[in-house]
């Protein structure tokens, strides 16, 4: 538990959705494109494949990129994007069964890239919260069984150590290249309910380890520098799981790709939903699944915890949620792909100098 906040102490701040922000699904389309669309006649450009390998699927992203470093479009869309389902740790103990899971998400990114340009198209994959829980052993064998794929059925410009789990504070710097997110929590509801002060308290102490000792002049929680502070403080940004249990408990409307909210609903919602035992939380949150109402009341309280207490957010302060970022007349998902993408194009040095 400790570990998984170590890990994304560092990362929601601040976030500048700057008018450079690229996007993918086209305004007011808020749901997920086709992932079997047609892709169109690939230009040329510079062009990154990232799989992100999620806990709950995996998905592929091919970005493409002008000499300027813009985003440029491929086919009709701002990026290719498909997806499957379950991921990759679901074939835990069955590492080829995994790999050849990604297998028509490798196809399709094959299909948007030129074949003349494969061998200098970087092509990564990043794990997180998935296979960090299935222990280092399995998780190294799934991921030394995608590595053969990608190897043996692409000619993409290939590194073995760009397919791996990425840890909480590489997630969260190649996030803060797009837009700034939050991981998900991993603390659980007893079933009989559980007491609101005690969750609070258990996150504060033990997951936030707020005594930590700091050796910069500013810090947020276990030691991490708050950044210093600046006007981009003011537009605050939180994404993934902040985002996705918000409107399955009432705190904002489903099916848009922003809203607005405060820490302060956060934390009335965390106090309705640790009173409950779990049938009641499952009658009270119906769009929840099964599998997640037991950790409704931890989350909750994780979430309102981690802002409030860790990183010092005023209770009352209005905070953007956000699943996709607008650009023009295109949406991009709120997460680390396209930080990494960019990363992967970039010259180093000039990267370093950004």
């Amino acid at each position: 538990m400790a570990a998984r906040a170590v890990g994304i102490a560092v990362l929601l701040l601040v976030q500048l959705v700057s008018s450079s922000t690229p996007l993918r699904t086209k305004a007011g389309a808020a749901g997920e494109p086709d992932q079997l669309a047609e892709v169109a006649r690939p230009g040329q450009g510079r062009y990154a494949v990232i799989f992100d390998a999620g806990s709950t699927g995996s998905r592929v992203h091919v970005f493409r990129f002008d000499r300027k470093m813009d985003l440029v479009g491929i086919g009709n869309d701002i990026e290719l994007f498909a997806k499957v389902k379950p991921g990759l740790s679901s074939y835990a103990g069955h590492p080829h069964e995994a790999a050849n899971s990604i297998l028509p998400l490798l196809e399709k990114a094959k299909s948007a890239v030129p074949g003349w340009l494969m061998k200098k198209t970087p092509v990564k994959l990043g794990a997180t919260a998935g296979l960090r829980l299935i222990g280092d052993e399995q998780a190294e064998q799934i991921l030394e069984a995608v590595r053969d794929l990608v190897h043996t059925k692409s000619k993409f410009q290939y590194n073995p150590q760009w397919i791996n789990v990425i840890e909480g504070s590489q997630e969260g710097s190649y996030l803060w290249v797009n837009t700034a997110t939050i991981g998900s929590s991993t603390m659980q509801l007893p079933q009989g309910g559980a007491r609101y002060d005690e969750c609070r308290e258990e996150i504060a102490k033990a997951a936030l380890n707020q005594n930590a000792s700091c050796a910069a002049k500013n810090c947020t929680f276990n030691g991490v520098w708050n950044g210093g502070g600046g006007a981009g403080q003011g537009n605050l940004y939180v994404a993934s799981s902040f985002y996705h249990l918000a409107p399955h408990v009432g705190i904002i409307e489903s099916n848009a790709p922003s809203a607005k909210a405060t820490p302060a609903a956060f934390g009335a919602a965390a106090e309705k939903a640790c009173q409950l035992s779990f049938e009641e939380a499952k009658a009270a949150y119906p769009m929840l699944r099964d599998s997640d109402v037991p950790y409704v009341c931890m989350d909750l309280a994780y979430q309102y915890t981690l802002l409030v207490d860790g990183f010092g957010v005023d209770p009352t302060k209005e905070i953007t949620l956000v699943v996709k970022v607008k650009h023009g007349e295109y949406y991009i998902e709120a997460a680390w792909p396209l930080g990494t993408a960019i990363e992967a194009v970039t010259p180093k040095k000039r990267f370093q100098d950004a």
